[in-house]
């Protein structure tokens, strides 16, 4: 076997996912100590990559893809890791590494799961432990458990008193837990307990205006919306005492900082491999419901029109 000194890791999007790579990351290192690690991703996730001290170099996506292409082959990798695995990131790799590893999909069980409620899923590995598949040569039983990451970020505590987090939001409707169902939970829970709730979201208008919704009906909350950047929201999450979010890139950042989550998941299930993985973790869901899963990404509205998967979910966590 050759001697592994440059390591590319290919993973193009999303938030979540990138995080998600922070594990097989720490395993690349702990493994080969003294190899580059360099990861090829968009630019809009330039800031998620960063948060990482593992990686040595980021390689953006060019416009031109033919020109990514050249400066990978340019650099003369000894090992590329394609977790991503799909049209570009195949074309970006194909015969531009000495060793090439690709992530294995789930495609065709997910399609059985959805749209005939067949569960081939059941064993599935989570979606960070697929990534690790990919260099399972080089791994032993043992080092395909969830860990933590040594993350960078500004580590100073800016809200004095404590808090608890609430990210309201998440990309598709049927993954958020519905706004008024939020402010119904934390004026209740403000009657037992006076404690703020600090809520973030991406500068989006969706997010924007699901944060502002709960803030004018709550007294109690900070709205941090659109405000922080990603080193600035790891230390929000960081300090608090608690963290409530939907199936979301917050539940994969707050549990690599080593945070617990209470995550809510609606049309969404733990089969497909983004379930909170921290043992102090909690999830709620509504379980045994025939429609669900209903989508293994999320839809903007739900299919059946009565949204039980979040509606009947009463969100309660511990004091």
């Amino acid at each position: 076997m050759f001697k592994i000194n440059k390591i590319l890791v290919i993973r193009l999007s999303s938030l979540g996912d990138i995080i998600l790579s922070f594990p097989l990351l720490k395993k690349l290192r702990e493994k080969f100590p003294s190899a580059e690690i360099h990861f090829l991703t968009k630019e809009i996730y330039l800031e998620a990559v960063k948060l990482n001290p593992v990686v040595d170099k980021i390689l953006i996506l060019n416009e031109n893809i033919k020109n990514s292409r050249r400066e990978i082959r340019k650099n003369q990798y000894d090992l590329i890791i394609d977790i991503h695995k799909n049209f570009r990131s195949i074309y970006l790799s194909a015969f531009n590494g000495k060793s090439i590893k690709r992530y294995k999909k789930d495609n065709f069980r997910k399609f059985l799961l959805v749209n005939l409620k067949i569960d081939l899923l059941k064993n599935a590995l989570p979606v960070f432990g697929k990534y690790l598949r990919t260099i399972s040569e080089y791994l032993k039983n043992g080092d395909y458990n969830y860990t933590t990451s040594e993350l960078v970020f500004d580590k100073r505590k800016e809200i004095e008193k404590d808090y608890i987090v609430i990210a309201p939001s998440s990309k598709h409707y049927t993954k958020r837990y519905p706004e008024n169902k939020f402010v119904n939970f934390i004026n209740e829970f403000h009657k037992l307990n006076n404690i703020k709730f600090v809520l973030v979201g991406d500068s989006s208008e969706k997010d924007q205006n699901i944060c502002g919704f709960i803030s004018e009906k709550c007294s109690n909350t900070i709205n941090l919306c659109g405000k922080l950047s990603l080193d600035k929201l790891a230390g929000v999450l960081y300090h608090s005492t608690k963290i409530i979010t939907n199936d979301s890139a917050v539940l994969h950042l707050s549990e690599a900082l080593g945070k617990s989550v209470n995550a809510v998941f609606g049309s969404t299930v733990k089969q497909f491999g983004f379930f909170p993985q921290l043992n102090d973790s909690e999830v709620f869901e509504i379980k045994g419901l025939k429609c669900r899963p209903c989508t293994h990404i999320g839809r903007d509205k739900c299919p059946e029109g009565h949204f039980k998967c979040m509606e009947e979910i009463h969100l309660k966590i511990k004091n």
